[in-house]
């Protein structure tokens, strides 16, 4: 996970609410985040696919990382037992971090491929 990886996230994010900006926006997002210089026709009918799985791939990628970042600060402690990981709050933070993460490295390189597509196919 390096830093392009996650350009590349907040591309795939901001990439399908970009198509009510047009191509200018596109075109912008694709040189911003991904450093794409591209020179081709848009083809946004095409792009389209693409944009959407990208974008609720990373929709998925930012959840799991905010949803473990803040997990145990609306810990209760009423039932930690249950909790996957133990009754400690570090357990628990370990556990999910793992499964956050088994799940994060395959949506990172399935986003390698479909921005590379959106920025072709954009132009």
């Amino acid at each position: 996970m390096t830093i392009s990886d996650w350009k590349r996230a907040v591309y795939a994010l901001l990439v399908l609410p970009g198509y009510v900006g047009g191509a200018k926006v596109q075109h912008g997002l694709a040189r911003h985040w991904l450093g794409w210089e591209g020179g081709s026709r848009p083809r946004f009918v095409a792009a389209f696919g693409p944009s959407a799985i990208a974008f609720l791939l990373a929709l998925l990628l930012f959840y799991l990382v905010g949803r473990i970042a803040t997990y145990g600060l609306f810990w209760t402690g009423s039932d930690p037992e249950g909790t996957w990981g133990g009754p400690t709050l570090a357990g628990a933070w370990i556990v999910h971090f793992l499964i956050a993460a088994g799940m994060a490295i395959p949506i990172f390189l399935a986003l390698r491929p479909l921005t590379r597509i959106q920025a072709r196919l954009l132009g």
